[in-house]
């Protein structure tokens, strides 16, 4: 009689230690998830924001597909039109660039600290006053 009691009690604990964990990796897993989400979502913000500084898309009649792309493919872009904005812009200096930005994109949120400017997420850095990266 004392063996099934103890056997019970320890299937017992271990049925509800396994769904503590179940629940622990479940609401890890959504959390996980939902951080992945708003980077991606970050990251598509700032891609699509130094899209539109290459080309202005209302003016020039574009039409921007989104598709869901691989983080890596959507860093590799972000980089390209990086590089792009900054060959583009190598005779502009920090106080046009961030003219430009106040101009184009009133309402967003831009920080100018040193020789940074930080807008929607994407990092302007100067070098000698002029472009030299952007991230």
């Amino acid at each position: 009689m004392n063996n099934w009691k103890a056997s019970f009690f320890v299937t017992l604990t271990l049925l509800v230690g396994s769904n503590l964990f179940w629940l622990y990796s479940a609401i890890d897993a959504g959390i996980t998830y939902t951080y992945q989400q708003v980077s991606l979502d970050d990251l598509n913000d700032a891609h699509s924001f130094l899209g539109d500084l290459v080309v202005k898309g209302g003016d020039a009649g574009i039409t921007y597909t989104y598709q869901q792309v691989s983080l890596d493919d959507l860093n590799d872009a972000h980089s390209f039109l990086g590089d792009l904005v900054v060959k583009g812009g190598k005779d502009y200096s920090q106080k046009d660039i961030l003219h430009l930005v106040r101009q184009s994109y009133p309402n967003a949120f831009i920080v100018e600290d040193g020789n940074k400017i930080i807008v929607n997420n994407v990092t302007f850095i100067f070098e000698g006053g002029k472009l030299s990266k952007v991230y």
